[in-house]
């Protein structure tokens, strides 16, 4: 009976390792690779388990000096078995100035591509000026991948090297606080990613010179594009083409929100104006509200409208009766979704989505911001 007993607790203790390998990497690779090393003290099976994970998280934070950081990664990528990896993710707050080693991230970077890592996020450090900036060309240099389907970047300089046509298997590109090289009037940075099905750029910002810029217009042709999200990106003009796209989202500061778009599949738009827009001044919401409308006209294919932000609601209610005497550019809306502190929302600015619209029923969804 004792001997039942003890033969159950051993198997009830030793139930995780007796799942299938394959199973247990999986639920390693969301473990942080610290986190998954320190698996190996458990027993003599867990003692060269994190060696198959094939996936890496590096992150900066969890060390008390970037020393034992350099180390500690470099003593990983050594050790563990050559296979072939799906995810890699390099996360490092430390500046150049206070002794970032960018040998580091270029040998986490080539580790991850010469493995056939499908998913790549290199996050640094951005006070949005140049010099403590990963410079793209210096930690890509020429190296290529056949693999590589998402790139997720923070915190980067892509300068002219940007956009090399070793990563034409690219297909989900994700941008935050990137600094764009401006050597051109009108900059194309993604005209070599001929696969690129969803794009994201939230506070990017061109320079030129180690100055930063806004008086450029960018040009995002993807002729794969299937979603679209700019937040917070700072150039004088946007121009998109994008035949295929479904979903565009796009939230600016006014002076910013000036589109060239051509949209002609697409399902799905949000628009939103930023909270510190200046709207004090009679002026500057109609100029705001006819800055709006020419937008709307680039989203005219949409099924469904999302404004978010009380200033875009706010400010679209003030002027109804300039809205009441435009045409409606949305012949297919049929459902709008309005994010706004007030529960009311002027019939005349509902009517203006929907007076041009040939659905017979549309959906109207209220969306309080929360406070």
């Amino acid at each position: 009976m004792s001997k039942n007993r003890k033969a159950g607790k051993v198997r009830r203790r030793d139930r995780l390792s007796r799942l299938p390998e394959p199973i247990i990497h999986h639920i390693l690779s969301f473990l942080d690779s610290k986190s998954s090393v320190q698996t190996s003290v458990l027993s003599r099976f867990w003692r060269c388990v994190w060696k198959h994970v094939p996936a890496l998280e590096f992150n900066q934070y969890y060390f008390q000096d970037y020393s034992s950081f350099r180390r500690y990664v470099g003593k990983v990528l050594s050790r563990r078995y050559p296979l072939n990896l799906r995810k890699v993710s390099f996360l490092d707050r430390q500046l150049r100035s206070e002794g970032r080693d960018d040998s580091l991230v270029i040998r986490v970077i080539r580790h991850a591509l010469y493995h056939d890592a499908q998913r790549l996020l290199i996050v640094t450090v951005n006070d949005m000026t140049t010099p403590d900036t990963y410079r793209f060309s210096d930690l890509f240099g020429s190296i290529s991948s056949c693999n590589l389907k998402t790139l997720e970047l923070e915190g980067f300089d892509l300068d002219r090297g940007f956009g090399s046509p070793g990563f034409r298997a690219l297909t989900t590109l994700d941008l935050l606080t990137c600094l764009v090289a401006c050597d051109q009037e009108v900059l194309e940075p993604f005209s070599n990613f001929s696969c690129l099905k969803h794009l994201s750029m939230r506070d990017c910002r061109g320079y030129e010179s180690s100055r930063l810029v806004d008086d450029r217009s960018i040009r995002i042709y993807g002729l794969e594009l299937l979603s679209l999200t700019l937040d917070s990106v700072e150039f004088d003009k946007i121009e998109i083409y994008a035949p295929k796209l479904k979903c565009f989202s796009v939230q600016e500061d006014v002076e910013y929100l000036r589109c060239s778009l051509s949209l002609p599949s697409l399902d799905h738009a949000e628009i939103g104006v930023h909270e510190g827009t200046p709207v004090s001044v009679e002026d500057d919401r109609e100029s705001i509200t006819l800055q709006l409308i020419s937008v709307f006209h680039g989203l005219r294919n949409a099924k469904s409208l999302k404004l978010y932000g009380v200033t875009t609601v706010e400010v679209l209610s003030k002027f109804c009766e300039l809205l009441e005497n435009q045409p409606s550019p949305f012949p297919k809306l049929e459902s709008l979704i309005l994010d706004s502190k007030t529960e009311i929302v002027p019939y005349k600015l509902v009517n203006y989505f929907f007076k041009g619209s040939s659905c017979a029923s549309p959906n109207i969804l209220y969306v309080s911001t929360p406070s």
